[in-house]
């Protein structure tokens, strides 16, 4: 996978709408807080599902057959772009803390607050 630049990825997940992000968001958490598995994409794949069904965006089907077609639908049209985006956001905030002093003691908290900052 090609790392987008700075910018195009910025481009990027300006384009996402509010459920992506969510997911994003759920996403980076876990992986920044198990960074051993950030390339295991069969790991992220589960992380992935699990985090999106949490999104609450599936709670207004009425019946759970009908639900559970929604949520699959879902999945499999978004998980591609969104474990992507977030692979290229795990990656540059990595890059961008390499060699500042001050990231040293990089806490979970720090890391997502640079990974936020690339949605404005």
């Amino acid at each position: 996978m090609k790392i987008p630049t700075r910018d195009e990825l910025r481009a990027e997940l300006a384009g996402f709408d509010e459920t992506r992000k969510k997911v994003i968001g759920g996403m980076l958490a876990i992986m920044f807080q198990s960074p051993e598995k950030a390339r295991d994409r069969g790991w992220l794949a589960e992380q992935f599902t699990q985090v999106a069904l949490l999104t609450g965006q599936f709670e207004a089907v009425e019946h759970a057959h009908e639900g559970v077609e929604v949520a699959q639908a879902w999945i499999r049209s978004n998980i591609d772009p969104v474990l992507n985006a977030c692979f290229a956001l795990f990656i540059i905030v990595a890059e961008d803390v390499q060699g500042d002093e001050a990231a040293k003691e990089l806490t979970t908290s720090d890391a997502m607050l640079r990974a936020l900052a690339y949605f404005a």
